[in-house]
């Protein structure tokens, strides 16, 4: 990554004017921002500068794409499961109790339904479910933004931006609306998913799965996503646990035979997300 995200503190009392005096009286000023930040388990309102967001954005835009949409699409690779019982069933909403909880059952539902639909399967109840986890998390305009439809008949260039535009739109919208705890625990629970998915026994991907970009693109996302996670851990404490519980993932998902070979450190991962 091109830079940690803690690093920034500095450029965040620089641009408070914090590190303007000179000497000791301005390690003490940067000393004193970092140690707000963790007050109660609060992010410092304080910290949330313009330019720290802007550079968490950045770290989250610079997840990888793949083209198995536009293959998907075309039916150059096809995905089907024998069964989806093992998908996390929408009756474990009642469950769930706390935000951390919420948001990354929110990317485990989100994977689903993001599978359900390529294989043409029902959608309605994960839909349901998905809505009233937004509404929980105050993130409305997640559904509203997964909701809008690709161009029919695009070409894989206009099917490629079309995704990329709207991935980037839910990025840009949590971490206006200060979610940005809840956009990397719905991430983490989304990678978790895709594992499981990934790990599943009756799994079929009929085409090239691997210029299809399976393995390496779960690859790359999570080395973005724990870096990212590791250095908002500070702020975000429940974040902590996330990376801890999710850092073993990438070696688990390098090849379809691995996933398999890890399928129930995996579902043990899942469950520990939900905790």
């Amino acid at each position: 990554m091109k830079k940690s995200f803690v690093s920034l503190l500095t450029l965040a009392a620089i641009s408070f004017g914090m590190v303007s005096c000179g000497g000791n009286k301005s390690q003490d000023a940067a000393q004193n921002v970092e140690e707000e930040a963790v007050i109660a388990g609060e992010v410092s309102k304080s910290l949330l500068t313009a330019e720290l967001k802007d550079e968490v954005t950045r770290f989250l835009k610079d997840m990888p794409s793949s083209d198995l949409p536009y293959k998907l699409s075309t039916g150059e690779v096809s995905v089907s499961v024998a069964n989806t019982d093992f998908m996390l069933p929408v009756a474990k909403l009642a469950e769930l109790n706390t935000k951390t909880q919420k948001a990354r059952a929110c990317g485990i539902y989100f994977a689903d339904l993001n599978i359900l639909k390529a294989m043409k399967k029902p959608t309605a109840d994960v839909e349901k479910t998905l809505a009233k986890l937004a509404q929980d998390l105050d993130i409305p305009f997640a559904i509203e933004i997964m909701k809008q439809e690709a161009p029919a008949n695009a070409t894989q260039e206009q099917l490629n931006a079309f995704l990329d535009e709207q991935e980037n739109k839910l990025i840009d919208a949590m971490m206006e609306n200060d979610k940005a705890d809840i956009e990397l625990e719905l991430l983490s629970g989304m990678a978790v998913e895709y594992a499981t998915i990934y790990a599943n026994p009756g799994l079929v991907v009929k085409g090239d799965a691997v210029s299809a970009g399976l393995s390496e693109n779960m690859e790359k996302r999570l080395d973005i996503m724990l870096e990212i996670t590791n250095d908002l851990a500070k702020y975000y404490p429940d974040l902590q646990q996330t990376g801890q519980i999710i850092a073993p993932l990438k070696d688990m998902v390098a090849s379809v035979a691995t996933a398999r070979e890890s399928r129930s450190q995996i579902e043990a991962m899942r469950a520990e997300l939900l905790k």
